[in-house]
Formats: C-alpha cells, structure tokens, sequence
C-alpha cells in the first residue's frame, strides 16, 4: 500500500496553510491548543505560514468613515434629520486589548450608539435657526466627548463631521425669509451710510469754500488796513517837514511866482493903507 498520498496530505494538512496581512492591516495569532489562545504580539503586513488549526485575525487599521442618520429635536422642538460622519481607527498599539475586550464590532456595539446619543443631546441644546452657524461647534463637542469614551474601547476618533441638515420645508422658507429681511436690513442701512458720507463730503466742501472766502476777507481788509496806515504815516511824515520857513523857501525859490506883501501889525492883523492922496 502506497503511503505516500496520505503523507504528503498530512505535510499539506500541517504546514501548508498560510495567511496574508495586507499593508495597512495587522493581525493576531489565533493558536487552536494554547491558552491563551491569541499571542499579545502584533503582525505587520506580511505572509505569515500557519498550521491547519491555526489562524490570523486581521484588523483594518487605517481610518474608516461611517455616516449615520440621526434624528434631533431642538431646543424650540423642532424635528430635524441629520446626518454626521465618523472618521476612526483602530489603535494599532493596543490591537490585542481591543480584540480580547471588545472585539472586531466595536463600532456597531460601542461608537455608533454613543455617537447618536452625543449629536442628540448637542443638538438639543441649540434652536434650528442657528444650526447651520453653530455646527462647526457642535462637531468639536461631539468629537471631544466621543475621543474620550472611544479610549476605552482602544480607537482613536479621527474626525466627527455634519454633512447635512434636512430642514424641514417651512423651516427652510422662513429661515429663507429672514435671510432676505436681513439682507435688505444690511443694503438699506449700506445707503444710509453711503448718503451720510456724502452729507459729511458736501458739508466739508461748503466749509471749505467758507473758509476761504472769510480768510480772504480778512486778508483784504488787513491790506486797507495796512495802506491806510502806510498813507497816514506818510503824510504825518510831510507833515512835519512843511515848517513856515520851507514854504517861503520854496516860494521864493520860484523865479515864475509873483508876490503879494501884506505888511502885518501887532499881533499878525493886516495893516490897511488907504492909498488916495489926500484931498485939499
């Protein structure tokens, strides 16, 4: 009887088994007889020969995003779907402690629930006017409290997003309504501004030419001023060089002029000399 079939069987059947670990992955040992049955060491990408018994438990450990649809009240009760992505990943450090812990469904079983339950309570917390303002704050609160609970389970929380905010119709068109009032609001009080600065550029202007008129006014009249002063100063000046004797000076001087002589008596009165002879 020719063995060597069933020999080369059991050869296969012990060490022809293997398992491939793909980069961006790592694996555990699963050992069928040893206790405890995973080694607490880490596989890195690789092919790794296992025998029949045995087996790799491969983790995903770059991150993943799942979307969840999750349904908020506000704080005025309004109803509003919405949904919000989870970046994570598995903390490639503490793979065995996650796998012996809490196992490969530990989105489903841990982070999905308390993500619901985090974004309804954040939610409830805002009224549905200001969502849309507000989300980026909501996300970070969301995201802090879920990081600290995910350390537990060993995962890391890598991002926390609101995609989308179904409002509701006759939210949509009031919230569409107020944008529009507001709108108009901020165009009017623009105009406003815009008439008041030209107010302010033609009161400036007229304030200017005002100006101007009263400084040139000043200017002329300082001028009179200064040549009436200037005439007055100069005929102070002849008038102290006119003396009685330089006027008779200047009238003899004249060879042209003729001459009138008024003889005077005591006190400056003209003495009148009756100039008929006399009668006989």
């Amino acid at each position: 009887m020719d063995i060597r079939p069933k020999l080369l069987f059991a050869l296969l059947l012990l060490f022809g088994c293997g398992a491939t670990v793909h980069p961006g992955e790592a694996a555990l040992k699963y050992r069928a007889f040893r206790d405890p049955a995973f080694e607490n060491r880490l596989l890195d990408p690789g092919y790794y020969p296992l025998l029949a018994w045995n087996k790799l438990v491969v983790y995903d450990v770059t991150s993943r995003t799942r979307d969840e649809q999750v349904h908020v009240l506000t704080s005025d009760n309004v109803h509003v779907p919405v949904e919000v992505a989870a970046s994570f990943h598995a903390d490639r450090q503490h793979l065995w402690a996650l796998h012996t812990e809490v196992g490969p469904a530990f989105y489903e079983k841990f982070l999905a629930p308390q993500l619901m339950t985090m974004v309804r309570a954040e939610f409830s917390k805002h009224q549905h006017n200001d969502l849309a303002r507000e989300s980026p704050a909501i996300e970070k609160v969301v995201f802090d409290r879920l990081s600290e609970s995910a350390k537990r389970y060993h995962v890391v929380i890598d991002q926390i997003a609101i995609r989308h905010i179904d409002y509701d119709d006759t939210v949509t068109a009031a919230i569409s309504r107020k944008i529009a009032v507001r709108q108009q609001s901020e165009q009017k009080k623009y105009e406003v501004d815009i008439a008041k600065r030209d107010a302010d550029i033609a009161r400036t202007a007229a304030q200017g030419r005002s100006d101007a008129t009263r400084i040139q006014a000043e200017g002329d009249a300082a001028a009179i001023v200064a040549r009436g002063k200037a005439q007055a100063e100069a005929q102070a000046a002849v008038a102290k060089t006119l003396t009685p004797q330089y006027l008779q000076y200047k009238a003899f001087d004249d060879r042209n002029a003729s001459y009138f002589f008024v003889p005077t008596g005591a006190g400056g009165v003209p003495i009148i000399v009756d100039a008929k002879p006399p009668v006989k």
